[in-house]
């Protein structure tokens, strides 16, 4: 099995139905896929071949799933940059990968232009859009020129599913990125984890993309189009994803808790039919359990979580639309906590510090096997054998399984606060003070503490109009359960920042609190 089967075979499928919309544009499966061929010809034109690493620096368009599909059509190995990264990041991604050839959007051409005399290996450059010339010296080649030079008809590449399919980078926390190799079959094995966990997919359905395509939203275009189905790419605005569900008879939405947030808080501003609506998928980040339940109530029982990383793409666990009952039986409500059980195709367990599984209610390191898993870091063969042991990613995340098999995430393995010889998660902080009544979001870090090494703080958006005080904070906290594990001090700030791929930036948060200690663990 390859991606350039499952793209042939939903060409031939479904040829008349509409594949892709984005900004006015509209294409069926046969134009999208005579686009995608024109590219991959034009590629293997300039002397590009199977193995061969070609890095896209663009927004979502109609053109980046051109490039994507091209490269798998091709054997071309993907690497995707995230637009919203820095130069440095760019540049370093680009030598370490030894990308030959860089798709980019016009809107990157001055970074393109910056770091071009730096990128030796980089053979071809590749515009999307018309830009002035003068940006760039030397030979810049123009994407519709391209395609309009080339030849509609199928490649006609064999791929291998044991070779590689795409490069992702990791968002670098704890160095530089590190380049995740995914093969043809673990791609594979990844579109078909969505078909059967987060299905069933019919050609009458439509989904809207609202992420980057770079990362683990990219996976969710092709299990909707092997299907027949029509994917939208849309940028995020809470009254044009209304509009675009009424309009295109939208059957499901893809995107993070951040954007579900503003849709709840923009919901009912103005009358819109979402009565087609029928899957809201969502993952990336922990969740405001209080949020999810006002999403329940306001759009019925359509939610499912996934769980995932760059290392086991789309997805470990999934929490189910059936899963997510806020009415049910205590345990069952708790349940909304959880990132779901284990994928069909996925295997899930907790280990301990030695690797051993433990039982059921004891907290470890989740780790997981199947054939969707990386094959592991690119270049980088020590820190392979860190994470990739025996077949099992350990994935630096911490956490439970319960005695049906449901997931508990509680941290990041390098985010445990450890105060007074007690280890502290500090989501499960995060999860109480989030259902205070006067809190948006919250987000708890470590700060140094001379009596207990660490002290627990927390960093608070007030919801709008809200005044609490850091006594009515530690106060409920203490009410609650927590016990030690309540917050020693509280921040309160107008926004948590987060870092370019979406996630809190728990870095910038800690660093004012430890500068100048020269570590950070006290």
């Amino acid at each position: 099995m390859n991606s350039r089967y499952l793209i042939k075979t939903a060409v031939r499928e479904y040829p008349d139905n509409t594949a892709l919309i984005c900004s006015g544009v509209r294409l069926t499966f046969r134009q999208l896929d005579a686009r995608v061929n024109r590219l991959a010809n034009a590629l293997l034109d300039l002397g590009l071949r199977p193995g061969d690493r070609v890095a896209i620096l663009m927004k979502n368009g109609v053109e980046y799933i051109d490039t994507d599909f091209a490269l798998s059509k091709t054997g071309l190995v993907r690497v995707a940059l995230n637009y919203r990264l820095g130069l440095e990041d760019h540049e370093y991604v680009l030598k370490d990968s030894g990308a030959k050839a860089l798709i980019f959007g016009r809107d990157f051409a001055k970074d393109v232009a910056a770091m071009r005399g730096r990128l030796g290996e980089v053979e071809r450059y590749i515009r999307v859009g018309k830009s002035s010339r003068d940006q760039l010296a030397g030979e810049i080649l123009d994407y519709d020129d391209l395609l309009a030079a080339s030849v509609p008809d199928d490649p006609g590449v064999e791929t291998d599913e044991t070779g590689l399919h795409q490069l992702t980078y990791t968002s670098g926390t704890t160095g530089n990125p590190k380049g995740v190799m995914i093969s043809e079959k673990a791609w594979c094995s990844a579109t078909i984890n969505i078909l059967l966990n987060y299905g069933p997919i019919s050609e009458s359905d439509v989904i809207v993309n609202l992420q980057q395509l770079s990362h683990g939203a990219g996976y969710f275009v092709m299990p909707y189009f092997i299907r027949g189905a029509t994917n939208i790419l849309l940028d995020f605005n809470p009254l044009k994803v209304f509009e675009t569900v009424q309009t295109e008879r939208v059957t499901v939405l893809k995107l993070v808790p951040v954007m579900l947030y503003k849709l709840l808080d923009t919901y009912g501003q103005q009358s819109y039919d979402l009565s087609s609506l029928k899957h809201i998928i969502y993952g990336g980040s922990p969740i405001s359990r209080p949020r999810l339940v006002q999403a329940l109530e306001v759009f019925g029982k359509i939610l499912s979580q996934l769980y995932g990383q760059s290392e086991v793409p789309m997805c470990l666990t999934t929490l189910s639309r059936q899963d997510h009952n806020f009415q049910g039986t205590e345990e069952e409500v708790k349940r909304l906590e959880s990132a779901g059980k284990p994928c069909t195709n996925v295997e899930v367990k907790i280990v301990d510090d030695a690797g051993d599984e433990v039982k059921p209610g004891q907290k470890g390191e989740v780790a997981a096997r199947g054939d969707l898993i990386m094959d592991g870091y690119w270049k980088m063969p020590e820190t392979t054998a860190e994470v990739l042991k025996n077949g099992w990613v350990y994935t630096g995340d911490m956490g439970y399984m319960d005695s049906k098999g449901f997931v508990f995430l509680v941290d990041r393995k390098n985010d445990i606060i450890i105060s007074g010889g007690f280890n502290i998660y500090p989501v499960e902080v995060e999860k109480v003070i989030a259902t205070h009544p006067e809190v948006q979001e919250v987000a708890v870090i470590g700060v140094p503490d001379e009596k207990w090494g660490e002290a627990v703080k927390a960093i608070v958006v007030p919801k709008p109009g809200a005044s609490p005080t850091a006594g009515d904070i530690i106060t409920f906290c203490k009410q609650t359960g927590l016990g030690f594990r309540s917050p020693k001090s509280v921040d309160f700030i107008a926004d948590i920042p987060r870092n370019p791929y979406g996630k809190v930036d728990k870095k910038s948060l800690r660093k004012p609190y430890w500068e100048g200690r020269g570590k950070q663990i006290n």
